[in-house]
């Protein structure tokens, strides 16, 4: 997985409160689907939680992820 060089804008605490629920929702939904997202999988979530990546890449990384486990 390539990592991003782009810089990413500060969040305020509640952006990242947003992005921290968004993600915890997203996985919580999958479970009662009864999938379980794997580690990397995880890793890319709580990076855009953090604030570390935007969901563009968030998105391009999941995609590229995907390819590499089918």
């Amino acid at each position: 997985m390539a990592a991003s060089t782009a810089p990413v804008s500060p969040l305020t605490p509640a952006e990242l409160d947003d992005r921290r629920l968004a993600v915890e929702n997203a996985i919580g939904t999958m479970r009662i689907e009864d999938l379980e997202p794997d580690e990397a999988t995880q890793q890319i979530l709580f990076r855009y939680a953090n604030g570390e990546i935007e969901l563009s890449e968030t998105n391009r990384l999941l995609d590229e992820y995907s390819r590499t486990i089918v």
